[in-house]
C-alpha cells in the first residue's frame, strides 16, 4: 500500500486521499480505495518526530546545527492558528522541524517550550546544537535555566527591563545614541547565568539587546540575524494557507 501511495503521489502531485485513490491501480471503486487509504494511515500513524528525523537526514550538516524557536499566528481557512515552532537553520533557510499547536492565543509557556526541546533531543544530542535563537518572548529565568540544565546554549534578544549584572538593560543604554558603537559585556550575569551581551540601538533608535552563552560577544549580532529566517518562512506558510 505504501508503494502504491508513493507512485500515486508522484503522479497526482496532490496529497488529498481522493486524488491518490484515483491513481492507485486496480479495479476497485474510488470510494473503496479512499477507505483503504484511511485505514492504512489509521494503522500506521506518523508522529512529528518521525518527520523531523527524516528532515534532519535529508539536510546533512558537518557542523553543529543552529536552531530557531519562534511562535507564529495565522489563519487556516477561518481557524486561528497559534503555533510554537522549532526550525533548523540550513544553508540560510529556516526549515521547520517540530511544532506544537497552542490551544490559546498569546505567548507560549516555559513548560511547552521545554517539552518541544525534549522532543528535539530524541533526534540529536545537545552536543550537536550550536545555539538556539529566540526573540523577546523566549526569556525568563526558569526557561534559561531549563535550557542550561539540558546542555542547550541560547542566543536571545532581551527586553529593556531584563537585569544584566544586577542592573536593568535600560540603565546600560540610558546614554547610548543610535549609530554609535554598542556596549559589549563578557560573562555578565543574565537570569543567573554567565552570558556575553551586546547592547545597542538600531538606526531607528530601537533598543537591541542580545545575550548568548554560545558565542563570543563580537559574533552575537551577526549570528542573531539568522533568527529572521524563520520570520520570512512563516510569512510564506501563512500566505499559502
Amino acid at each position: 500500500m505504501l508503494a502504491l501511495l508513493v507512485l500515486a503521489l508522484i503522479q497526482a502531485k496532490d496529497v488529498r486521499h481522493a486524488a491518490l485513490a484515483e491513481r492507485c491501480c486496480g479495479n476497485a471503486q474510488t470510494a473503496s480505495v479512499i477507505r483503504r487509504i484511511e485505514r492504512f494511515f489509521d494503522g500506521h500513524p506518523i508522529c512529528s518526530q518521525d518527520v523531523a528525523r527524516l528532515v534532519l537526514a535529508l539536510l546533512p550538516d558537518s557542523k553543529r546545527r543552529e536552531f530557531i524557536v519562534d511562535r507564529t499566528n495565522w489563519k487556516l481557512g477561518l481557524t486561528d492558528v497559534n503555533a510554537l515552532v522549532l526550525a533548523v537553520n540550513w544553508r540560510g533557510v529556516a526549515v521547520p522541524l517540530l511544532f506544537e499547536l497552542l490551544p490559546h492565543g498569546g505567548n507560549s509557556d516555559t513548560d511547552t517550550r521545554l517539552i518541544l526541546l525534549d522532543q528535539a533531543l530524541t533526534l540529536l544530542g545537545c552536543c550537536e546544537v550550536a545555539t538556539i535563537y529566540g526573540d523577546r518572548e523566549f526569556i525568563g529565568q526558569v526557561w534559561i535555566e531549563g535550557l542550561a540544565a539540558k546542555g542547550l546554549p541560547i542566543t536571545v534578544r532581551l527586553r529593556m527591563d531584563t537585569r544584566i549584572d544586577g542592573l536593568p538593560a535600560s540603565d546600560w543604554l540610558s546614554d547610548h545614541q543610535p549609530n554609535t558603537k554598542g556596549i559589549v559585556l563578557d560573562d555578565a550575569v543574565v537570569y543567573g547565568l554567565p552570558m556575553n551581551v551586546v547592547l545597542t540601538r538600531t538606526d531607528q533608535g530601537e533598543p537591541l539587546i542580545v545575550a548568548s552563552n554560545a558565542m563570543a560577544a563580537s559574533r552575537i549580532l551577526r549570528g542573531y540575524r539568522k533568527r529572521w529566517k524563520i520570520e520570512t518562512g512563516q510569512r510564506d506558510y501563512g500566505d499559502t494557507s
